[in-house]
């Protein structure tokens, strides 16, 4: 992941699951310096699982009240387009969005086509295995802050990205 002179975007959600049917829930996009460009929950189209929102803390009264996937997704696709984006996990998070869009009722964006998305899980494995962003960040003696936010991860992506690929 060659991100020198770059001014690369760092991207990461909160879903409501795993499974084919979950959705984003809450975003967050910060800039190469760390800047909040954009953190914002999403009101999902079908109840947050109690099982998931004991994860993230995120649940359906706090999401009641916030923008839908498809306002949302208006801000997103405004910041990244034809830039580079970090992503802890790239393939988890890019599917979210898609599956957000169907879920509601919308046509899926090609967001390859408009960012270049690229997956920092995959380049910090090397080919080896792939290791979850808290304990990436705990080998390089990164604080664990937030996790399991969208914001959080995010910061916490950035502060791998600058301690392994730019040696800052």
């Amino acid at each position: 992941m060659n991100l020198h002179n770059v001014p690369f975007l760092v991207l990461d959600t909160e879903t409501t699951g795993l499974d084919d049917c979950a959705e984003i829930c809450q975003i967050a996009i910060v800039d190469h310096t760390g800047q909040v460009l954009l953190d914002q929950l999403v009101k999902p189209t079908l109840p947050i699982p109690d099982e998931v929102a004991a994860l993230h803390g995120i649940t359906d009264a706090l999401v009641a009240d916030q923008p839908t996937w498809q306002s949302v997704r208006r801000h997103v696709v405004r910041l990244v387009k034809g830039k580079t984006v970090v992503v802890y996990n790239a393939e988890f998070d890019l599917r979210m969005m898609m599956q957000s869009d169907c879920m509601h009722g919308l046509s899926v964006l090609p967001y390859r086509q408009l960012a270049d998305f690229q997956c920092a899980m995959r380049a910090y494995a090397n080919g080896g295995r792939w290791v979850k962003l808290s304990r990436a960040c705990a080998a390089h003696g990164i604080p664990t802050c937030n996790a399991h936010s969208a914001l959080g991860d995010c910061l916490m992506t950035l502060a791998l990205v600058r301690k392994v690929w730019l040696g800052s």
